[in-house]
């Protein structure tokens, strides 16, 4: 629940923070005697400063928004400031007081998120391993004292990963029983998907079969899992890692999200380290913190015993006893009161793309929707297959295959739709100079053209630039029509979406909301709606009793559907959710049981 008192003073230190960010920029800009308002080549500000600015911005906006209960513009803001940080931990340019500056405001910005917002999580489990790691960290994993614990071998097969137990792990078993059951089953649930793709892999490469549910600690088998860490995936690789080992990432894919090759990547990693350390507690102590860390931890204590190396960071001290607890308890469910009953083995058909096409597009041929066409496609980021690649695998549900196959010449490629602006760099002109120009931003146009340092932007480089314009391109389908929806005092984008079932990153393309993320009174907005639709409001069923549920803590919309025995497309219409994914702690909720169910 937000706190009264925690936002009042947001609000206190919004106008100053926006002022401070604005000056920052401006002190580093001039404009020149034509006042196009380039930045001078010799004040030409850090990508560091421009990028902490745009993260600064977004978080000030989630407060806002916040304050006005516009759950799913606070998750978006969170969402993008995350982002822009975690592209500015990739810059290979920060001075050590740009890192100190940016360390601390990353660790203000994961405290909010988790003390006053972490409900939002509801439907996606993005955040939901860090929230669970840092708690571990605070209350259960500092009651047994280093050095003060007594190890008991459970395991110790050849070929098979060493089990011990202890106090600290029995504690962390409890936790995971009590306090965190329903979160912990959801990840053994969620184990089933992935089983029989991961284990031939680490079979492939030697490695002891226990080894995979390190990703059930890791990220709880999510394959949208993103740390503070700036760590993704299942595996949750940082960039720098996952690069070395074959993981590409860039303005359109990342795939340290993909099941199937973020594990191979894990795989020789995993390999690598237990070669070098002969011992898989000391590897997986490298696998967390870096092997550099445990080399000079060992080198400083004289021994090789995980166990007693206290001079390792407190983080990767707790990570062998949390992965122990988890793998007690994954190997054995009944008896610490959990369920065996993992999902269906995922399971997709693959179709070999040459060309560049949109997920509207290619979704409604399929007869799917375009998130499920996104499920089955983790590591895409943006709305289209890349097209910097002449060919791109798509995975889509078994069956859609072949009608994708069919159907694929017919479909319009993005050569028939808006294509990127591009710009020539001229003298003295800047990203953010660019940026303001197009009305983007400096990250997408880091992210866009994989920047990395101010000198990588020359004169005469022609950049691509992500502008609105395209955006839209994948925003309105060929079934659908605009409208003109004026803005009423006090109406949000949230309640403009669910209004027409239409999601806000679609009414910002369409309206040019990225760079203005506030909207105002009688501003006209286009929404992109069903041909001959018209927004109705599902009324009272026949014969049925109102009840009025209140939304709890954690609590998802499709929880409370299966609750109450009723469909969830049910539950959005009665309460006119469509488009919206997140509700709120304390939002009121009308379902209608039929008499006698």
């Amino acid at each position: 629940m937000i706190v009264k008192k925690y936002i009042q003073l947001t609000f206190t230190i919004v106008i100053l923070f926006s002022g401070l960010i604005a000056r920052d920029i401006e002190d580093s800009t001039a404009t020149d005697i034509y006042g196009s308002g380039m930045e001078l080549e010799n004040n030409r500000p850090e990508l560091f400063d421009l990028m902490f600015a745009e993260a600064k911005t977004f978080y000030v906006d989630a407060m806002i928004a916040a304050h006005f209960k516009d759950t799913a513009e606070v998750k978006y803001c969170f969402d993008r400031s995350f982002e822009i940080m975690a592209e500015i931990g990739e810059l290979d340019t920060l001075t050590l007081l740009q890192k100190d500056e940016f360390n601390r405001f990353y660790e203000k910005i994961t405290f909010d998120f988790q003390e006053n917002f972490n409900y939002i999580d509801g439907d996606s489990g993005t955040y939901g391993i860090a929230l669970v790691k840092d708690e571990l960290m605070e209350s259960v994993l500092d009651t047994v004292a280093l050095g003060h614990d007594t190890l008991v071998i459970v395991d110790d097969r050849p070929g098979h990963f060493p089990l011990v137990s202890s106090r600290q792990i029995n504690r962390i078993i409890e936790y995971f029983q009590n306090r965190e059951h329903e979160r912990f089953q959801e990840w053994l649930n969620n184990a089933g998907l992935y089983k029989e793709h991961m284990l031939p892999i680490l079979k492939e490469y030697g490695l002891p079969e226990e080894i995979f549910y390190l990703a059930l600690i890791e990220s709880g088998y999510n394959p949208i899992a993103y740390s503070y860490a700036h760590a993704a995936g299942q595996w949750q690789f940082i960039a720098s890692t996952g690069a070395l080992y074959g993981l590409k990432r860039n303005w359109w894919i990342d795939e340290r999200r993909d099941p199937i090759k973020s594990t191979y990547a894990a795989a020789k990693y995993l390999k690598k380290l237990y070669e070098e350390f002969d011992d898989w507690f000391l590897a997986l102590a490298a696998y967390n913190t870096g092997e550099l860390r445990v080399w000079r931890a060992i080198r400083r204590e004289g021994t090789r015993d995980y166990w007693k190396l206290r001079s390792l960071p407190k983080q990767t001290r707790n990570y062998i006893p949390t992965l122990m607890a988890g793998m007690t308890i994954a190997l054995n469910p009944e008896k610490y009161g959990f369920e065996n009953n993992p999902k269906e083995t995922w399971r997709w058909d693959e179709i070999t793309i040459n060309g560049c096409y949109e997920f509207e597009d290619i979704a409604r041929v399929c007869g799917i929707s375009s998130s499920i066409l996104k499920e089955y496609n983790p590591e895409l980021r943006r709305w289209m297959t890349p097209p910097d690649e002449d060919q791109y695998v798509l995975r889509v549900p078994v069956g859609k295959g072949e009608r994708l196959a069919e159907k694929l010449a017919e479909l319009p490629s993005v050569e028939s739709k808006p294509q990127w602006t591009t710009h020539t760099v001229r003298r003295g002109q800047t990203l953010s100079y660019i940026a303001r120009k197009y009305g983007t931003s400096v990250s997408a146009l880091i992210s866009a053209n994989n920047i990395r340092n101010k000198n990588q932007i020359k004169v005469g480089q022609v950049l691509r630039i992500p502008t609105s314009d395209y955006y839209a391109a994948a925003t309105v389908s060929s079934d659908q029509d605009l409208i003109i929806h004026v803005v009423k005092k006090g109406e949000t984008l949230s309640e403009i979406g669910e209004k027409y079932g239409v999601s806000i990153s679609k009414i910002r393309s369409l309206n040019d909301l990225y760079g203005k993320r506030y909207i105002y009174p009688r501003q006209k907005l286009k929404i992109p709606v069903k041909k001959s639709r018209t927004v109705q409001y599902s009324s009272k069923p026949s014969g049925a009793t109102k009840i009025i549920h209140v939304v709890k803590k954690g609590e998802t919309l499709s929880e409370i559907a299966d609750a109450y025995n009723v469909g969830l497309s049910r539950v959005r219409s009665w309460n006119n959710l469509y488009g919206r994914k997140f509700i709120y702690p304390g939002q009121k909720i009308i379902l209608y049981k039929s008499t006698g169910s």
